[in-house]
């Protein structure tokens, strides 16, 4: 829907004011923003196969994710770098579960959104859980945009997916 530049600046007041006042960036498009809520991303557990390697005997092994007891948890959503061309997040920022459990293999994956060329590049780390040592409570990922000349681009909307394996917690 098209908007006449009045309507378009207050939008954007708005924007700046409920960023302020939530201390983060507000990522929603002009009509989410009038509805005050908007959607953030997707996310479904699923079985699925982990494969693993023994470090002493030339070996695999497979075991039924759901055997463990843990899914795979596929997660996706799209966010914009800051000022710098970057920006870390957490990936309990974007699934509705307050309790987990998190283990490797982490799969990202980014896609920048831009009209003029560039790169975006990711890392993650898996956030340890001081309740429960030796376990992962969160990931946190950080997205990095580039131009062609290596600078940092600023400003760049992206979309991005990770999917990782989800031990099963029962409270």
């Amino acid at each position: 829907m098209e908007r006449d530049a009045a309507t378009s600046a207050k939008l954007a007041k708005l924007r700046k004011q409920l960023a302020s006042a939530s201390d983060q960036q507000i990522d929603a498009s002009d009509d989410q923003l009038l509805q005050l809520l908007f959607r953030v991303s997707l996310s479904s557990y699923e079985d699925g196969t982990v494969m693993s390697r023994s470090i002493f005997f030339p070996s695999k092994s497979c075991t039924q994710a759901s055997a463990l007891p843990a899914s795979l948890l596929d997660v996706s959503s799209n966010s914009s770098t800051d000022s710098s061309g970057q920006r870390t997040f957490l990936l309990t920022d974007f699934i509705c579960s307050t309790v987990n459990s998190f283990a490797t293999p982490v799969s990202l994956v980014v896609t920048p959104n831009a009209a003029t060329p560039c790169y975006a590049t990711m890392t993650h780390t898996l956030v340890p859980n001081p309740a429960a040592p030796g376990s992962f409570s969160d990931l946190q990922i950080v997205v990095y945009t580039w131009s062609p000349n290596g600078q940092p681009a600023p400003n760049i909307g992206f979309d991005w997916r990770c999917r990782l394996l989800s031990y099963q917690i029962i409270g």
